[in-house]
């Protein structure tokens, strides 16, 4: 109830920063999504945002971006405002990626600028590799989806069974976990059960992992990290060097996991200086 009022709050905030909140019915979910129109766009750029959040992820950041081109801030299914159609009560990989490719086609007429982070980045780098046509640069920010040696530990750490264990998770997603957000960590754990966040982890497989799906992304890729991310390991960038053709790396330092909450001013000089 707590972090519903919380959305709800970042919602009107969108809206003071120009954004209307839609709506789309896909096969597998009603998706909800902010847009913020333009009248003269460069392009549109799509925001897809990591495991357990929503499109409020992104509020930080968007006043120090470049007001050049439509932006698009999707709710995956099952978090913020999007449902679920499914029994199940969580959405599969492949079902968001399908959720992903019905908002595209629906909210853009050329190819867009996808922004994944984490969970987000997974989801937009198998959509870009099914459809390289519909993408015209693709940023991935702390990208989960890369296999490396020890990359198990993720599915323990984001299996969450206690509120120690959510306390845990969010230490290793922050540089310096916030005091503030400290008072939130129940409401937090129960709130990720609610949206069936171990199910989902539970049902990721080897197969879903990325690295053979990276030599089919042909446009240019744009890689930014946290420099002390404690969730996912540093080895994943030597995949990404190794696999993609077209490839630049970004490093913030004093950063972790989550660099649109922990480094928002950063994180939009460099997405201002990619979409340049």
């Amino acid at each position: 109830m707590l972090l519903r009022l919380l959305h709800r709050s970042v919602r009107k905030k969108f809206r003071s920063l120009g954004f209307e909140s839609k709506t789309l019915i896909s096969s597998v979910s009603t998706v909800h999504y902010l847009v913020r129109e333009h009248s003269h766009p460069k392009g549109t750029i799509v925001l897809v945002h990591g495991l357990g959040t929503s499109s409020s992820t992104w509020m930080r950041m968007l006043p120090h971006l470049k007001d050049s081109h439509r932006i698009v801030a999707l709710d995956l299914p099952g978090f913020g405002f999007s449902t679920v159609n499914s029994e199940r009560g969580f959405c599969t990989l492949g079902e968001h990626v399908t959720a992903l490719s019905e908002l595209v086609a629906a909210v853009a007429e050329t190819p867009v600028i996808l922004v994944g982070q984490s969970l987000g980045g997974w989801i937009c780098c198998r959509y870009a590799a099914q459809s390289p046509e519909r993408v015209e640069h693709l940023v991935l920010i702390d990208t989960a989806g890369i296999s490396y040696p020890g990359v198990e530990h993720l599915r323990d750490l984001f299996t969450l069974t206690s509120v120690n264990d959510t306390r845990r998770l969010l230490n290793a997603l922050w540089y310096h976990y916030p005091w503030y957000f400290k008072p939130f960590t129940v409401s937090i754990y129960h709130e990720l059960g609610a949206r069936r966040m171990n199910e989902f982890v539970d049902s990721m497989e080897a197969s879903d992992f990325l690295n053979e799906e990276f030599s089919r992304l042909t446009m240019p890729v744009s890689v930014i990290w946290g420099k002390q991310d404690a969730a996912i390991s540093l080895k994943s960038l030597d995949v990404l060097k190794e696999r993609i053709q077209h490839s630049t790396l970004d490093l913030i330092d004093q950063c972790g996991h989550v660099p649109q909450l922990e480094r928002p001013e950063k994180l939009a000089a460099i997405l201002n200086r990619v979409l340049e």
